[in-house]
């Protein structure tokens, strides 16, 4: 009898040491989420987190804000916002970007869509980071406006030319 009550002791301390060690990870974990669904949808609806081209273009040599290009390097190459850094969109939570996203300045995203932008905005979000914004439109209607300013480093302005090789990057797939 007494031993069958050291067993069932010994398996319920087992247990409960491994449901506090499950619970210290999650808690712990760097990749938790800090907002609720609900706080996310309420951002999301009121569009405060999104800034106009006309906006962003009186940003552009502004030292408390950076301009992130999510877009490939193969892109970013092709012609960016001068001054944009370029951190691809499936590179965002790698740890050498994070003391650039932990900064006060305000960060604004952009990519080929506003769509991926806004995708990029709630993963950082999600993740804590603050100061993000989303330059609205996709970046072809930006490239529109390199007509009648300079904010794109060496982009073409052809309308004739295309931007992009889209027919290599579908094969990539």
């Amino acid at each position: 009898m007494k031993q069958i009550n050291l067993i069932t002791l010994g398996v319920l301390v087992i247990l409960l040491g491994f449901i506090f060690g499950i619970a210290t990870i999650k808690v712990t974990s760097k990749y938790r989420f800090k907002k609720s669904a609900s706080e996310m949808l309420g951002m999301v609806t009121t569009d405060k987190h999104k800034i106009t081209f006309n906006e962003a273009s009186g940003l552009i040599l502004d030292a408390n804000t950076v301009f992130v290009d999510i877009r490939t390097p193969k892109e970013y190459d092709g012609f960016h916002i001068q001054n944009a850094i370029n951190i691809p969109y499936e590179r965002l939570l790698d740890d050498e970007f994070a003391n650039l996203f932990k900064r006060d300045q305000a960060k604004i995203l952009y990519g080929n869509t506003s769509v991926t932008a806004n995708a990029a905005w709630m993963i950082l979000t999600q993740f804590g980071y603050e100061n993000l914004y989303v330059l609205d439109g996709n970046i072809d209607n930006l490239s529109t406006h390199a007509q009648n300013t300079d904010i794109f480093k060496d982009s073409p302005k052809n309308d004739g030319v295309a931007l992009f090789d889209y027919g290599e990057i579908m094969n990539k797939k």
